[in-house]
């Protein structure tokens, strides 16, 4: 098939690269710097459309500076994404695709969006929202083995948008190598399946790591082994997500809450879970911060991106944390370097620590509890456990 990228950024340009494999692609991105060996980039939308069976959008939906999730936000007023590129890609789209060429949002959009944008562009008969559920870092191996495909048309009966859904699927069983679950339905529910799939791992990690803040209190007790048990409970919690430790991050996480927080507000639901799952990140942040400035040596955070692998900083909760030391306790912090005199270091990636070698008289605040508590000349904290648990 021709496939058509229009956004080639952090989640289009390696979609479309694994596209590639099997299909001719060509992208274009507002920024002329993008370069790939595998698709070709095109000079406007207009030259990438040309002959495309589909053309996927992949142009950001962001909000605001400032509602991330690197610094306190659960105090602003909550807002919805910002749609005004993902409008001004669909109106360039329709004005160049090929009239039979199915147009395909993966774009991120609130519950209630794509309605009256979609039929005010007059592209509804042709049009489909297809949001993948992936993860920074791991994009393209992701999209090859999805849990689940979603695929949005118009309204019920969806018989009259039954081919395009089959070419949808035609396309996808060239690139996917796993048996995926696929639900076929309205704008709204894939709007809903979406939002909703990303603010039930915030949930869940914000629950996860209350584990840690209730153990701390009590004593006596190791939330890595609480959430060992919890995981095995596949009926109810299941192993996902599930290791007390930093708080949820990531460029889509923080903000998709946010956006449900307005959209709470905007149907006077009546409650406003989000709020409170960013509220109670920002607080099991703080008290991370009040554990490191409890010591009176320099900071280092060790893990400053918002997850081990990846580059990105969105969300990131070591930076959030940073931001507590800094503003609450006035205390400065460094990132990723270790230090020759005593400092007291937070371990904020679950990853493997045993090459770490610090100066005597340091502390070191391990998140996720695997870090030796038995070296010499240095006090490991294993965070949430109080007073010292043996371990696992």
């Amino acid at each position: 098939m021709h496939i058509t990228m229009i956004g080639l950024g952090k989640l289009g340009l390696p979609v479309a690269e694994v596209m590639a494999q099997q299909h001719t692609v060509r992208g274009y991105d507002i920024n002329p710097n993008i370069q790939s060996d595998h698709i070709r980039i095109a000079h406007s939308v207009a030259a990438a459309c040309e002959d495309a069976d589909i053309v996927f959008v992949a142009v950001p939906t962001p909000h605001d500076a400032g509602y991330g999730g690197e610094t306190p936000s659960s105090h602003l007023p909550p807002r919805d994404f910002d749609y005004q590129h993902l409008e001004s890609a669909l109106e360039s789209v329709k004005a160049s695709a090929p009239p039979e060429a199915l147009i395909v949002n993966i774009s991120t959009v609130l519950p209630g969006t794509l309605r009256p944008m979609i039929h005010a562009l007059g592209i509804g008969d042709r049009f489909c929202y297809n949001p993948y559920l992936i993860a920074m870092g791991t994009v393209a191996d992701d999209f090859c083995h999805p849990d689940i495909m979603i695929m949005g048309f118009d309204q019920w009966p969806l018989d009259q948008h039954q081919q395009q859904a089959d070419l949808m699927i035609e396309f996808y069983h060239t690139i996917q190598h796993t048996r995926t679950h696929i639900t076929v339905g309205t704008w709204e529910e894939a709007e809903c399946i979406k939002i909703f799939h990303n603010t039930y791992i915030s949930a869940k990690v914000t629950i996860a790591n209350m584990i840690q803040d209730v153990t701390h209190r009590t004593g006596h007790a190791n939330p890595s082994v609480i959430a060992e048990a919890l995981r095995h409970a596949d009926r109810v919690v299941g192993p996902r997500y599930m290791e007390p430790g930093m708080g949820d991050g990531g460029p889509c996480h923080p903000r998709d809450n946010i956006a449900l927080s307005w959209l709470a507000q905007r149907f006077d639901l009546g409650y406003d879970l989000f709020h409170d799952i960013m509220h109670a990140r920002e607080c099991q942040a703080r008290r991370v911060a009040d554990q490191l400035c409890q010591h009176d040596l320099p900071i280092v955070i060790l893990g400053r991106s918002f997850k081990p692998g990846v580059d990105l900083r969105d969300g990131s909760t070591s930076e959030l944390v940073a931001h507590y030391c800094e503003h609450e306790f006035m205390r400065s912090v460094t990132y990723d370097q270790v230090e020759l005199l005593p400092c007291v270091y937070l371990l904020a990636h679950d990853r493997d620590h045993s090459d770490l070698t610090v100066a005597q008289g340091s502390v070191i605040v391990d998140m996720y509890r695997r870090f030796p508590r038995d070296v010499e000349g240095v006090e490991v904290v294993w965070y949430g456990v109080t007073p010292p648990a043996p371990p696992l």
